[in-house]
């Protein structure tokens, strides 16, 4: 059986990153596909799901938060920190399909080999020193974690809290058998969602003029 399709050609932050993403069900929207079946939140990301296989990407989906920006500009900043840390070769990589199950998809931090990965956040200082003072993986991020671990197949993952003027912090990340089976019947439960909206646009887009 064929493994997890590593994009390595592709750069995040690209329009051939959104292009490919669209339509997926992506580790960092994790947390919300793994919430409550009946959330406001989840059913807009059924409509950016299906409006992304009709159409691509969504116009909101190349929009930065500040919080985004702060990350993508400390980023690479926490990858060389890391490294220089751990003696890990890490390698940038856009986007990660799963092997078996159609779009459902990841955009690595980095990847040491196929089978390592990290997930980088750059928070603000009270929410380090929370992460700090706890020692785990904040809830907000936790699901994203372990969709990363199911898609890439890993056998390790590192989550990694990051602040200039701070030391890095680093939580090894888990994901169970039984978690990776929850993941996969979520996919199934909502597809049949994005088929419904699927339906709807095919149909729109057949009556719209030549």
């Amino acid at each position: 059986m064929s493994g997890p399709r590593y994009h390595f050609d592709i750069a995040q932050g690209t329009p051939e990153w959104d292009a490919i993403r669209a339509g997926h069900w992506s580790a960092s929207r994790a947390a919300t596909i793994m919430g409550g079946m009946e959330t406001k939140g989840l059913e807009d990301l059924v409509m950016d799901v299906a409006w992304g296989r009709i159409y691509g990407p969504v116009e909101h989906s190349t929009f930065k938060s500040s919080a985004m920006e702060r990350g993508n500009n400390l980023e690479p900043e926490t990858r060389d920190r890391y490294s220089f840390n751990t003696d890990r070769v890490i390698e940038e990589c856009g986007f990660v399909q799963h092997a078996t199950i159609p779009w459902v998809g990841w955009s690595p931090d980095g990847l040491c080999g196929l089978k390592h990965g990290i997930e980088a956040k750059n928070p603000l200082h009270k929410a380090y020193m929370e992460v700090k003072r706890t020692g785990k993986i904040p809830a907000e991020y936790r699901w994203q974690t372990k969709w990363a671990m199911w898609v890439g197949e890993l056998e390790s993952m590192d989550f990694l809290c990051d602040h200039p003027r701070a030391e890095l912090i680093v939580i090894p990340c888990v994901v169970t058998e039984s978690e990776k089976q929850q993941m996969a019947e979520r996919v199934s439960k909502l597809e049949p969602r994005v088929a419904e909206w699927i339906d709807i646009l095919a149909d729109a887009k057949e009556e719209l003029p030549l």
